[in-house]
């Protein structure tokens, strides 16, 4: 026993550098950083990780580095938390075509996201169970791809029966979120009645689930937040909001995602889409994805579309109606709508962010948007802000958002939980 105890120590040291050496400290130094509060940013900051999580956050003369911590300079750079979409969806498009869900195009798509810098992604409405095991709750430590949260299907329904029954599916496939479309898709379908969306609403919060309503119609609006809704998962887009519904919405302090590129989507394909030849594009969608929505056809079916050039006309009214709600102080979440065909995944997040700032927000209003207030109003556990405690998902940049929201674009490393994304 004598001669074994010099081995036993040996091995027992071996461990115990092995454990160390796993758990060692990352510090990025030398940044300006944005922690996602809206809250003054931080000069010479530094970013202290452990295991994927912040460890602390600040100016470098106030933070204390632990011995053996690996640095990583990034000086003349800017660090933003990770870009949460709170209106998304996955699992369904490959290129511009849906109807392709499986997990292996889950893992992809969100794949793609992060590449872009979207860290987080609320997937509202379409999931199946094989997206289940991929959720956030489920999957701590996601990887290559963006972290995710899902509403299961979206529940329909004639009488409040047929509809329940689609929450008591959602219920026991495993969603984190709820999702209803009160909306006649512009008199071309029935709208959901009153009597069966204020069932889901009911049977939903028993159940302990935020609900997130489609709509368009201010009067719609008005109604579902009276019935409960959690969430307004797109804009006001018919008239302009008024006080009435301002007060409504503070009197239930219940946040609004405008989804601007969805109205986009409708009708930028009549002509020549400005992007197709964007670098920034194309590094994920080539030529060959997207020659389709060049064809001349395709253009003009698109710009003869009464539906298509009505959209195009109500993009004002949804642009006037989210400067005049952040104006109030709502709280405004970020979304795009996209993961539905020719709704590209990633690169429209960045048109979102460009819109937002065509309607008169700020540049730290719309990163606030996009990382603090989802992470906030639809608890998003850990995440949203760089904070002690929450997951190390941030972006460095090479350019300042803050002189201009493009500049988001300029991304030089994404990471999630501590982990660089290959790009």
């Amino acid at each position: 026993m004598t001669r074994l105890l010099p081995l036993i120590l040996v091995l027992v040291f071996s461990c115990e550098e092995k454990k160390s050496s796993t758990s060692s400290y990352v510090a990025f130094t030398g940044a300006v950083i944005i922690d996602g509060s809206g809250k003054t940013p931080i000069q010479n900051g530094t970013l202290l990780l452990k295991d994927g999580r912040v460890m602390a956050v600040g100016n470098h003369n106030d933070i204390d580095i632990p011995e053996n911590t690996q640095i990583q300079d990034v000086s003349g750079k800017t660090i933003i938390p990770g870009i949460i979409n709170a209106h998304g969806h996955v699992g369904d498009v490959k290129g511009i075509e849906g109807g392709h869900f499986s997990k292996e195009n889950t893992i992809d798509n969100l794949s793609i996201y992060a590449r872009y810098g979207v860290t987080t992604v609320v997937s509202l409405g379409g999931e199946r169970s094989e997206a289940e095991p991929l959720r956030a709750v489920n999957d701590t430590t996601a990887g290559q791809r963006a972290r995710l949260f899902i509403a299961g299907e979206v529940i329909e329904g004639e009488t409040p029966a047929e509809a329940l029954a689609v929450v008591e599916r959602n219920h026991k496939m495993g969603v984190d979120f709820m999702k209803i479309r009160v909306d006649d898709n512009l008199g071309t379908i029935q709208k959901m009645p009153e009597d069966v969306y204020q069932a889901i609403i009911d049977r939903s919060h028993e159940l302990g689930y935020k609900i997130s309503t489609h709509m368009y119609y201010l009067e719609d609006a008005r109604k579902l937040l009276e019935a409960g809704s959690d969430m307004l998962a797109h804009s006001v887009r018919d008239e302009p909001v008024d006080n009435e519904f301002i007060a409504l919405l503070k009197e239930k302090n219940i946040s609004y995602c405008p989804t601007l590129t969805r109205e986009l989507s409708t009708f930028v394909y009549g002509e020549e889409g400005d992007f197709f030849n964007d670098p920034f594009f194309s590094r994920e969608y080539d030529s060959a994805t997207v020659q389709p929505l060049r064809d001349p056809d395709y253009k003009l079916k698109v710009r003869n579309n009464l539906s298509a050039q009505t959209y195009k006309k109500q993009l004002p009214v949804a642009m006037a109606n989210l400067k005049t709600l952040a104006d109030a102080g709502i709280p405004i979440i970020f979304g795009t709508d996209s993961g539905i065909p020719t709704r590209f995944m990633g690169y429209f997040e960045h048109l979102e962010m460009e819109l937002m700032a065509d309607s008169g927000l700020t540049p730290m209003q719309i990163i606030v948007s996009a990382t603090k207030i989802p992470a906030e109003y639809l608890n998003l556990k850990d995440l949203g802000t760089l904070s002690r405690g929450h997951w190390a998902d941030f972006i460095i940049l090479d350019a300042d958002p803050l002189v201009d929201i493009k500049n988001v674009r300029n991304i030089h490393k994404v990471y999630i939980g501590g982990e660089e994304i290959d790009r």
